[in-house]
């Protein structure tokens, strides 16, 4: 039968419970042993929860104990005035005397040796332009290099890391607000040394006539840009007809007429050598007419005229060249006719002097020979210099002419080719115009706002603002740079304070210690009650289960008494409701002895290992020391269902006051586990005790279980 009454089977086993939970103190009592270990019962859990405790009491005020290198490779920076300021030198001073860190001043290094060798926790290094950037922020700006170079040994402890990065932090952001403090100070000197020489209304006027004659300038610069405009449309006008006047140019025709002209040149060739071929036959046939004559009147007459015909042959080959021409004037061919011209006509004279004086035989004899031979000498001269002259004089005619083909050709591509570099122009041209336009509506707006400053500052010249803001700007430097190196103050307000790291962390300590004491009850207690022993005539299943029960319950609640008494008085925990803080603990303890003795009761062993694996999950994940938005996702899903939260959570509304209602619904909540482990008591034990016993019977066979 399931049942959880607190009276079992009426007054009578009321008594028996009593008589079993009475036997049990007793017995203890009796034994000077057990009584012994049941006060280390009561005692153990209270000292693991206060050497916890105590061991977080203020775990960062002994931070001064931690090493940190501290190096300043600074070189100093010399001011205009001739000071020299090494601010690395004096931030190590500084750093180096206050107790928070034990920061220790060291050379590079040795600093690097010491992170490595776990020395030191860290290095934190000055940079060589630290002064230097301080002073000029332009040099700052453009300066690559880190100011400030912090080394870290993460191998040494992980708290430790954290308290570190911690230092480091606070030490850069006072290493900023010294920057900008010595900034806001240097600037605001200069600005106080301007000022002192400063004549306010007799520079606002310089400045407004500045400002009047900048803005006449712009003006200019918009009626240049509105010029400009205009002739880019008007020359990209043209440069686009001129591209469709080349688009159709065409030398087809022209390079046809050249072809024309040479297949003429090549005609005329044709018939002037062989007019020269006709006249060389000729002139053969007359030289051996001459050489065959008897050089009578008669045959005199015929050789004139045979060669006077010959002279005129070759006068109207002459008078067939090209009129006017450079080669026909002063060419190889014209000297060549006129050569043998010559040469013929000195063969008409001596026949004229033979005809006319008469000779003898033998001087007609020799001077048939002197005209044959010169008859032969122009024939040969014919041959071997007129011909290859007049070869000559076509064949340089035909070279020229193909050069000019060519030069036509290259001219045509070249002109196809300007189009489009003229379009391409043309819209260069308007594209121009487009950013001409952009720069107008700027210089136009900057115009305006010119025009605009320049009226305010009249305004401000007649009502002397400007004065009063010169007068602002006249304050102590010193001042401005304390302002604007910290110009916002941060006020803290604490909800709820705690006076201490280890009393915060009381809750969860104090939860864990009952836990442990619950666990180490059921391993030293019994948790089934032999009536035999009490001598019990008639004592139930249930009557048993209440009886030892009341034992873990007084043991469980004198535990509770002892861990919160500690707390408060010997570790002096901060606690603003003292009494609900015993009633919690109370609470807790009788939850946990519900799980405990309940899951042990049940499935024995297996009972201890589901305790202690419930144990080592709510450490990790019952918000006890992390927030549990902080850990993994899988204990923000499953930390609900475990005890540890509540109870923690209502211990803290005791230490650090109560929010509404809160405390009662944590132990509310609470509560709903201390009905489960009742209920895993009373009603699943029958189910499961074959199980149980098989699960004992198995261990004690294997011999070491």
């Amino acid at each position: 039968m399931c049942s959880v009454s607190a009276r079992p089977n009426g007054w009578n086993g009321m008594k028996n419970v009593l008589n079993i939970f009475i036997h049990d103190l007793i017995s203890i009592a009796k034994h000077f042993f057990a009584f012994v270990i049941a006060i280390a019962l009561c005692v153990i859990p209270a000292l693991y929860a206060w050497f916890n405790i105590f061991s977080n009491w203020d775990p960062y005020g002994g931070t001064g104990n931690i090493s940190i290198a501290l190096v300043s490779r600074d070189r100093g920076y010399t001011l205009e005035s001739g000071e020299y300021r090494n601010e690395g030198a004096e931030i190590v001073e500084e750093m180096a005397a206050g107790t928070s860190i034990d920061w220790v001043p060291t050379d590079y290094d040795e600093a690097m040796a010491g992170v490595r060798s776990g020395k030191y926790y860290g290095a934190l290094v000055l940079g060589e332009n630290l002064s230097r950037n301080m002073y000029r922020i332009t040099d700052a700006l453009y300066d690559r290099m880190p100011s400030i170079t912090f080394y870290q040994n993460a191998k040494t402890n992980a708290i430790a890391n954290k308290i570190t990065e911690t230092a480091a932090s606070t030490a850069e952001h006072n290493i900023q607000t010294r920057y900008l403090g010595i900034l806001i100070e240097h600037l605001f000197a200069r600005i106080d040394e301007f000022l002192e020489d400063l004549d306010s209304h007799e520079s606002l006027e310089d400045m407004i006539r500045l400002l009047n004659k900048t803005g006449n300038k712009l003006t200019d610069y918009c009626e240049l840009m509105e010029k400009l405009q205009t002739n880019n449309i008007v020359l990209g006008g043209r440069l686009h007809a001129a591209g469709d006047n080349l688009s159709g140019f065409s030398l087809d025709d022209k390079v046809e007429n050249v072809q024309t002209a040479k297949d003429a040149i090549a005609y005329t060739e044709e018939l002037i050598l062989e007019d020269v071929w006709d006249f060389q036959k000729r002139l053969a046939q007359l030289q051996s007419a001459v050489a065959e004559s008897d050089l009578s009147l008669d045959a005199i007459n015929v050789l004139i005229g045979q060669n006077n015909k010959l002279i005129e042959d070759l006068e109207r080959m002459k008078s067939n060249l090209p009129s006017g021409s450079a080669i026909a004037s002063s060419g190889a061919v014209y000297t060549s006719i006129e050569r043998v011209v010559n040469q013929l006509k000195k063969v008409n004279e001596q026949l004229e002097n033979l005809k006319s004086k008469g000779m003898s035989e033998e001087d007609r004899t020799i001077l048939r020979g002197t005209i044959v031979n010169m008859l032969g000498y122009a024939r040969e001269f014919a041959h071997e210099n007129l011909e290859q002259s007049v070869k000559n004089l076509f064949e340089n005619m035909m070279s020229d002419l193909d050069m000019l083909t060519v030069l036509l050709n290259s001219i045509e591509g070249t002109v196809l080719e300007v189009p489009p570099v003229l379009y391409a122009a043309d819209g260069t041209l308007y594209a121009m115009n487009g950013t001409l336009q952009q720069v107008e509506k700027l210089l136009k707006a900057l115009r305006e706002s010119v025009f605009d400053l320049t009226d305010r500052l009249q305004e401000l010249e007649d009502n002397d603002t400007i004065g009063t803001i010169i007068e602002m700007l006249h304050g102590d430097p010193d001042e401005f740079a304390d302002f604007f190196s910290n110009p916002v103050l941060v006020e803290t307000q604490t909800i709820y304070p705690v006076n201490s790291y280890g009393t915060a962390m009381a809750p969860f300590y104090t939860t864990l210690a009952l836990w442990v004491g619950c666990v180490v009850l059921a391993a030293v207690i019994r948790v089934e009650a032999d009536p035999k022993q009490v001598k019990l005539k008639r004592a139930t299943e249930a009557q048993l289960y209440w009886g030892r029960f009341l034992t873990y319950y007084f043991f469980g609640q004198i535990q509770s008494a002892v861990i919160v008494w500690g707390d408060l008085h010997i570790l002096g925990c901060q606690c603003l409701h003292p009494g609900l803080f015993y009633f919690a603990g109370s609470v807790t303890s009788f939850v946990f002895v519900c799980l405990i003795y309940s899951l042990v009761l049940v499935i024995g062993d297996v009972g201890k290992a589901v305790v202690v694996v419930v144990m080592i999950v709510q450490i990790a994940g019952s918000s006890g020391s992390y927030p549990i938005e902080i850990l993994p996702e899988i204990f923000s899903k499953i930390y609900v269902f475990f005890p540890y939260p509540y109870a923690i959570n209502a211990m803290r509304e005791t230490i650090c006051g109560l929010y509404r209602y809160d405390y009662w619904k944590y132990l509310g909540q609470l509560m709903i586990f201390g009905l489960l482990g009742l209920f895993i008591g009373r009603c699943l034990r029958r189910p499961l005790h074959g199980v149980n016993e098989f699960v004992e019977e198995e261990m004690h066979e294997s011999g070491v279980l």
